[in-house]
């Protein structure tokens, strides 16, 4: 076990016992959540200014409406109701060292161990083709400096100024006398790519030195060793042997916070270079610095290709970690031509995020890696007051959707190709999870995986078990079909996940469908549609399990205002104007069985064969049989097509499905795909309900009693039950 365990210890046991407390649900028959919160702003709308004044107002709201807020924060106000969790990318770290990555290189170092330890490496030099994009261009993989400062020339009474500089140059930066430019980086660099413009450049010269001991004062003036010394030219491609001892050095609290949050983080340490221009000409621009490609791009057919060097430790005669000349030319492995390991880290390039991103995949096949990120995340969930947190992007594994590679691929660390590589490590991720789960069991450990099912492809069966709660992005929207691909008859993996007492956030958007989508933002389509989203959910939710909600039609989240393109009454908080507050206010009690007089509803596969019923307690997929939750879903109305007898039966083409509460009825009338604007506009059914009821209206009031039910297309009702006249 790590040393530096040892101090805290009695903080981790804290945490673990605020973390086993029950979450509360705010309303009675639904738990709630917010999704990224944040950025929250004072009202505008004039009938909500007075309760949302500010932005801490907000906030606090937010904090009473909601059971869990995940990756969000609370920045003007210390939330105390509701459970909070955070992000966590397991799979990767950053090339870019941030306060993960220096934390956990500052414990790698306290226990003399490789830091290069943490990532998986290609053995041989890899190509795979990348879309034509722009991911990681302002980054070191494509030559980017991490920062770069200058400092001024000092006169008798006054030290120069640092300043940062931003990369890469945009405008030619003119160069005066006894100016120094200072670089930082998170890996050793072996050379700089350096262009000026002026006249008679040979006159000058650029020396450039490395640090060698941490800069605790308010100048970086001490402590360098010369690497390399020549003269300017217009282009410098200047290229050294990293030294035997370079240190990374730490940057002073009060010099690093004129510089860079970057620089200031905790146990913040970088390899750090000093460029010094002898005698600069007058009129002296530079106009480039950038770090050396150790990557090669190509071109066939209009399609692009990167070739990631590989990494073969038997080049490394000398075991320090870089291959020099001498070695490079006598190679065992020919086909491994990275000089430092770091140059063969498995990248997504071009399948990232933009173009900051720098990426770099984890071996979670370690178990000694998989301690220490588990250190990491409850020492840092105990700081930010987290209770757990989700992957938001568990699909980007080492594979071949990420690496779709035309020669070699070999994984230095698990010898398989990197096409082969993506159902061992869902596996491994599992196992780092269970390992989580296991060191504390109360802790909420959690995936997004939108509308993913996760038992019908063999892949992917592992990660239920190495996750306790499932973020479905895309799960509900106002014109949900019934067997058109992920249809409501393929909902049927949501109750094999209730019955392993998994919870998910079913969160309903806007995007796909909808009065809202295709009639505007009118009061009238934007309370249909809630209505409609809500219903849903009531037809899939577990109360002990499942959170609801209701966003947008876009994946840009926050608690900003509304404005006019995204609902009908701009300068209200977002989650204000979008979760059906008032109709989850009403107590409809918990799901019970079907009436015994209607039929229940098939669940059918991704080819619509029938699989199982909403009655069932069990369900067979990749000839495995699981425990399932009954839905006891029914028809309440159906239309089948008409099926010859040796035809496969079908679903219907257009169907009323429900479901019962203690003191409610759920309704939602749809066709077989989904989706169908000419549907929501001219469909409708009339139908007698089983006594007398309510209905529930978007602003929680009830309706006169009822006992007829017109519907429209893709139109979801909550009844209330209410007793017959006498």
């Amino acid at each position: 076990m790590y040393r530096y365990l040892i101090g805290c210890c009695s903080g981790l046991l804290i945490f673990i016992f605020v973390m086993s407390v029950a979450v509360s649900q705010v309303y009675p028959s639904a738990g709630t959540a917010w999704v990224l919160t944040g950025q929250q702003q004072a009202a505008t709308a004039p009938h909500f200014q007075q309760r949302f004044h500010s932005a801490s107002a907000v906030s606090q709201w937010e904090d009473t409406h909601a059971d869990i807020s995940i990756g969000g924060h609370y920045s003007q106000y210390n939330a105390k109701n509701i459970t909070q969790l955070g992000y966590m990318y397991s799979q990767k770290l950053d090339w870019q060292m941030g306060q993960k990555e220096q934390q956990l290189r500052h414990w790698m170092t306290l226990n003399q161990q490789d830091y290069e330890s943490l990532f998986l490496h290609f053995q041989n030099d890899t190509q795979f083709e990348i879309p034509s994009n722009n991911h990681g261009a302002h980054t070191p993989l494509y030559g980017t400096p991490e920062f770069v400062a200058i400092q001024e020339a000092s006169t008798l009474t006054r030290q120069g100024r640092i300043k940062p500089l931003n990369m890469p140059i945009q405008q030619p930066l003119v160069l005066k006398k006894n100016q120094t430019l200072y670089l930082f980086s998170s890996e050793k660099l072996i050379g700089l790519d350096i262009a000026f413009h002026g006249q008679q450049l040979e006159s000058s010269n650029i020396t450039i030195s490395y640090a060698t001991r941490d800069i605790a004062t308010n100048t970086l003036e001490y402590a360098w060793q010369p690497l390399i010394t020549q003269p300017l030219r217009s282009t410098l491609n200047s290229r050294w042997q990293p030294p035997q001892r370079w240190p990374r050095v730490s940057i002073s609290p009060q010099l690093s916070s004129q510089l860079s949050a970057q620089l200031k983080v905790k146990h913040a340490r970088f390899y750090a270079l000093k460029i010094e221009i002898n005698n600069p000409i007058t009129g002296l621009t530079l106009t480039k610095l950038s770090l050396p490609s150790w990557y090669q791009f190509t071109e066939k057919s209009k399609k692009h290709y990167v070739t990631i060097p590989g990494w073969d430790p038997i080049n490394d005669r000398n075991k320090d970690g870089y291959i020099d000349d001498s070695e490079y030319l006598q190679r065992l492995n020919n086909n491994a031509s990275a000089r430092l390991p770091y140059q063969a880290r498995l990248i997504p390039l071009g399948r990232m995020w933009n173009e900051k991103s720098a990426l770099c995949y984890v071996n979670l096949f370690s178990a000694l890696n998989r301690t220490l990120l588990t250190d990491y995340l409850y020492q840092h969930w105990q700081q930010q007051g987290y209770q757990g947190a989700y992957n938001d992007s568990l699909y980007r594994v080492p594979n071949s959707t990420q690496f779709p590679t035309t020669t070699e691929g070999n994984i230095l660390e698990l010898q398989i190709p990197v096409r082969q590589a993506g159902k061992s490590y869902w596996q491994s991720l599992s196992a780092f999870n269970q390992h989580l789960q296991h060191t504390n069991p109360q802790a909420w450990i959690g995936a997004n995986i939108s509308d993913l099912n996760l038992f019908s492809q063999p892949d992917l069966q592992p990660l239920v078990a190495g996750f306790n709660f499932f973020v479905r992005e895309d799960y509900i929207n106002p014109s949900l079909g019934l067997s058109q691909q992920r249809g409501l008859l393929q909902r049927w993996e949501h109750f094999l996940l209730n019955a392993q007492g998994k919870r998910s956030v079913l969160m309903a958007h806007m995007r796909k469908g909808g009065k809202v989508r295709w009639q505007g933002h009118s009061q009238a389509n934007w309370q249909h549609d809630q209505s409609t989203n809500l219903a849903i959910f009531y037809l899939l939710n577990n109360p002990r399990l499942d959170f609801y909600q209701q966003w947008n039609n876009s994946f840009y989240y926050s608690s900003k205002n509304t404005r006019a393109d995204n609902y009908y009454q701009p300068g209200i908080p977002n989650n204000v104007a979008y979760q059906p507050t008032a109709m989850l206010r009403y107590n409809i009690g918990q799901p019970i069985s079907a009436p015994d007089n209607y039929p229940p509803v098939d669940y059918v596969d991704k080819d619509n064969n029938i699989m199982a019923t909403s009655l069932d307690t069990q369900l067979t997929v990749n000839n495995q049989t699981l425990s399932i939750t009954p839905s006891h879903w029914f028809y309440f109305y159906r239309q089948a097509s008409r099926v010859l007898p040796w035809q496969q039966p079908q679903s219907p083409t257009v169907a009323v499905i429900a479901r019962r509460y203690q003191h409610g009825l759920i309704l939602y009338y749809t066709d077989r795909n989904g989706g169908d604007k000419q549907f929501s506009e001219q469909a409708k059914v009339t139908l007698d309900l089983p006594g007398y009821y309510r209905r529930l209206n978007a602003d929680g009031s009830l309706s006169e009693r009822i006992n007829k039910i017109t519907l429209t297309g893709y139109q979801g009702i909550i009844l209330i039950p209410e007793p017959s006249p006498s």
